[in-house]
């Protein structure tokens, strides 16, 4: 157990940016306490305002991404599942308006805590501050969830142009994880799918050699919440279906492809994007991958493989 360095205060903790610190607070919290110290305590008012703090620009640190992932897949078992609303705290404090939505909140959310999520995630950005009361909350029928923002522009033909254009940045992470939360909502699927072949174009173009370092940067992130939304379980189109039979065929050693061959790594990069974790199995992973691709590999389809098997 790590020894607390310094103390905080509930009221201080806002001001502070000790965004860490309350995460790991709600993580820790008693199920009979949450209403109480959501409600009474100050700490509701002090994560509601550290979220706000947070914008679509709003940058993490490796420990922070960590974090939000590990509670990204823990909340894949529902929110009827132990520790569900505490995970959901934590996942708050790194989740900037606009990139982060509960399907069906009103029944998702205790009463206590849906018009917090609301005034954060659902209403209008104009009237900052606001704060529903329960009773006007239980009337407001839930939004359609849509992009962010519409007015993106066309997408970087190239992975180095892309990595400079923080709004198509955030536009993946907003839709991978609008789609993980609600994979029903026809707009954001149709977009999402614009987006993976935009995406699968530019990985293919880009200089193989130049992978590594870009994948070292804020792109890592975004492939990695692209390749856990679930939009490989979609029914592909012609155009998603020539890209998987593509990259696959690059990686058939029958069909003069595989690791090692010029172009695997883009080959082998895009067909995660298409194949769901635990269904594509590299035997010998260790020694046919670069070590950076191998630990890419290891998190996104090696653990889904183990516990499959």
């Amino acid at each position: 157990m790590e020894l607390p360095s310094q103390s905080w205060s509930a009221a201080e903790c806002s001001s502070l940016g000790q965004r860490d610190l309350l995460a790991r607070f709600w993580l820790a919290c008693p199920d009979d306490l949450l209403e109480s110290l959501w409600n009474t305590s100050g700490l509701g008012q002090s994560t509601c305002a550290l979220v706000k703090q947070l914008t679509p620009d709003s940058k993490f640190s490796s420990d922070q991404v960590a974090l939000r992932d590990a509670i990204g897949n823990q909340l894949q078992a529902g929110f009827k599942s132990p520790g569900a609303i505490q995970l959901c705290l934590a996942n708050w404090l790194f989740s900037p308006p606009g990139l982060m939505r509960i399907a069906s909140p009103e029944e998702n959310l205790p009463t206590w805590l849906l018009p917090a999520y609301l005034d954060l995630y659902e209403q209008s950005q104009s009237q900052p501050g606001s704060q529903p009361s329960q009773s006007t909350a239980k009337q407001i029928v839930q939004p359609a969830v849509t992009p962010p923002d519409l007015n993106f522009g066309p997408f970087p033909a190239t992975l180095q142009s892309l990595i400079g254009d923080r709004v198509q940045l955030n536009r993946m992470l907003g839709l991978s994880n609008l789609y993980y939360i609600d994979p029903e909502d026809q707009e954001i699927l149709l977009e999402l799918r614009d987006v993976r072949i935009a995406f699968a174009k530019a990985i293919q173009n880009c200089p193989e050699d130049q992978l590594e370092q870009l994948w070292s940067t804020e792109l890592r992130d975004r492939y990695a919440a692209m390749v856990r939304s679930g939009l490989q379980n979609q029914s592909l189109n012609a155009v998603e279906t020539e890209i998987k039979q593509s990259v696959t065929t690059k990686l058939q050693p029958s069909q003069d492809g595989g690791f090692g061959t010029p172009g695997a790594t883009n080959a082998f990069l895009i067909a995660m994007l298409f194949y769901l974790p635990g269904t594509m199995q590299v035997e010998g992973a260790e020694t046919k991958l670069s070590p950076w691709l191998f630990n890419l590999y290891q998190e996104l389809f090696a653990q889904a493989l183990n516990q499959a098997s």
